[in-house]
């Protein structure tokens, strides 16, 4: 593959497919019926439904990424969240190329069972961040919900 303007403006992200969840409509239906499906349930009268189109693209999942590559330059998250994307991924393959991890030299070694997605940087896109722990960090902790502070007004509450 040869270099292009176009290639100055990709995102490699490198991961792996998380199949325990699903997104959308129910895995294996049409395009049309996961769009016809989200437009009931969606509500809003905006003209642009772009993450909206993007969970409902064929082939939409969430993949656990480890790492991407921007600019020539490779990075490696410190946590692995989880983002949208779209088909299984590419194998990086053998022989590695800039076109297959978006740089032109690494000491890295892939695993084999890492793939990769190739998008443009303005493409839209949904980020998750896992967190786990006891409810205690997570929840309480996280939400300022300790016996200091007092809890916010309720819905309906007359405070």
């Amino acid at each position: 593959m040869s270099e292009t303007l176009a290639r100055a403006s990709t995102i490699l992200l490198f991961g792996r497919v998380v199949e325990d969840i699903q997104i959308g409509a129910a895995r294996g239906a049409s395009a049309s019926a996961k769009r016809a499906a989200r437009s009931t349930t969606l509500g809003h009268q905006g003209a642009s439904h772009a993450l909206a189109d993007q969970v409902s693209a064929d082939g939409s999942c969430l993949a656990r990424i480890y790492a991407f590559s921007y600019e020539g330059a490779y990075y490696e998250l410190a946590r692995s969240p989880l983002f949208l994307v779209h088909g299984e991924g590419s194998p990086i393959g053998d022989p590695i190329t800039v076109e297959r991890i978006g740089a032109a030299a690494t000491s890295r070694t892939f695993a084999d069972d890492i793939r990769v997605w190739s998008y443009d940087k303005s493409d839209i896109s949904l980020r998750l961040d896992a967190e786990t722990g006891a409810f205690e960090q997570t929840l309480l902790e996280a939400e300022g919900a300790d016996k200091s502070i007092r809890p916010r007004s309720r819905a309906g509450d007359e405070s």
